[in-house]
């Protein structure tokens, strides 16, 4: 006796001309793998057919789109396909899940996109989180990316510069150009997401501290001894972030990558 699940599945063969990909792209086409499964699929066949779903019109691809386009290079006319019963939140959910179980790289972007469709349409982040595997607050922490997150943190995450777990942290800064030097900070220092924890922990909003008064009211503007600029190769208009390390506060010069410490009791 067939279960539920066996009952909304139906293996198929179809034409490549019906398959469509996914209307979710959660992760770009990598010509790598593209390249490697052409070679398996040529040598051995298509041991794992690609899954679907049925749409008005041909089908969608659910599962299995790099072998999807490895048979179109290979010029396969005909494929076995699984078809499954999913709708749009179904299909999303279940790539989602798949490539996390997987630890396969999806575009937190996207993924983020896709959760906050979710909750827009009533979804819970916990309904979401059971779906895919993941508590609460990993469902909440992709969702920071979308509302808290500058487009340049949001950029250096896209090409790689970032980590999603660095622009997590990040994202938690609410001024969205110290967000920005933070990243800097990030990827010049190259901190690990735990020393960048450690970080935002001891200074939650790291202070901007300019090398020279600008004649204004700033409380963060600050002159600063010339023995001491020129040891940090400071120049007129630079700028240090200063936060504590423990009982050590830790002057950086972003610019050109100088740390200055000093002990919590001394000043400058």
């Amino acid at each position: 006796m067939k279960t539920l699940q066996e009952q909304n599945e139906q293996l198929i063969t179809v034409n490549l001309d019906e398959l469509a990909p996914p209307a979710w792209i959660l992760r770009p086409i990598k010509n790598e793998l593209v390249v490697e499964l052409e070679r398996s699929i040529q040598n051995t066949g298509l041991l794992q057919p690609i899954v679907v779903r049925k749409k008005h019109t041909g089908y969608e691809v659910v599962f299995g789109n790099h072998r999807l386009q490895a048979c179109r290079r290979l010029g396969i006319k005909r494929i076995k396909t699984l078809v499954k019963s999913f709708d749009d939140d179904e299909s999303f959910l279940a790539r989602i899940s798949e490539n996390l179980i997987r630890n396969t790289y999806v575009d937190p972007m996207e993924e983020a996109r896709g959760y906050k469709m979710l909750v827009g349409k009533g979804w819970t982040i916990n309904a979401i989180g059971r779906k895919v595997g993941k508590c609460d607050s990993y469902i909440s922490e992709r969702l920071g990316l979308l509302k808290n997150l500058s487009e340049r943190v949001r950029s250096e995450m896209t090409n790689g510069s970032l980590t999603p777990s660095h622009a997590e942290l990040i994202a938690r800064i609410k001024d969205r150009d110290i967000q920005n030097e933070v990243a800097e900070l990030v990827k010049k220092r190259r901190l690990s997401v735990r020393s960048l924890e450690s970080l935002l922990k001891n200074a939650p909003h790291p202070t901007k501290i300019r090398s020279e008064s600008n004649g204004d009211d700033d409380e963060y503007t600050i002159k600063i001894p010339r023995q001491f600029a020129q040891a940090m190769g400071l120049k007129a208009s630079n700028e240090l972030f200063a936060y504590m390390q423990g009982k050590k506060l830790v002057l950086e010069n972003i610019s050109h990558s100088r740390v200055c410490t000093a002990n919590g009791n001394h000043s400058l």
